[in-house]
């Protein structure tokens, strides 16, 4: 508003208006507005996924800040690879968690799994990775799984972080 007085023919336009308005109702009660959501409630709003297990745990994707940096970059030590190309679902699972078991046993840190994108950048071994490790045989045996770098595979491999 410019702080100017009405003019006569604009008095009589703004009653007009004004009669066709009414003012908006507020909820009764004290803390009638909704909060702000917090950073927890995006964070958890962005980071679930998409084919999750009702009932089960999710495991982290992350241990800290520069481990992801060096994901990121791709400056992971693989210690140990397993590649699942041509496997089906049925053969594809129990080798994956033998590979996991394998690995853990011999104290390795970082397992290399190479699913492959499939058809379309959709693959059923790709999609079915994270629920795969996420089951309460090799679970415990998981720090971490983040995607691979572009150099290890990109988007059809990932890193599993072993506990020691």
């Amino acid at each position: 508003m410019t702080g100017r007085p009405l003019k006569p023919g604009e008095t009589k336009i703004w009653h007009h208006v004004s009669k066709t308005v009414s003012p908006r109702r507020r909820p009764k009660g004290k803390g009638s507005a909704k909060p702000l959501p917090t950073r927890e409630d995006f964070a958890n709003m962005l980071r679930i996924p998409a084919g999750d297990v009702p009932g089960t745990k999710p495991l982290p994707q992350s241990l800290d800040v520069n481990q992801d940096k060096r994901v990121r970059r791709g400056r992971v030590d693989i210690e140990a690879k397993i590649d699942l190309h041509d496997m089906t679902q049925d053969k594809a699972r129990p080798a994956l968690h033998r590979a996991i078991m394998r690995a853990s046993n011999r104290n390795k840190s970082c397992l290399l799994v190479v699913t492959g994108k499939g058809l379309r950048g959709d693959g059923v071994l790709r999609r079915n990775f994270p629920l795969w490790i996420a089951e309460p045989t090799v679970r415990p045996l998981i720090a971490s799984y983040a995607p691979a770098h572009l150099k290890h595979g990109g988007t059809g491999a990932w890193y599993v972080f072993l506990k020691r």
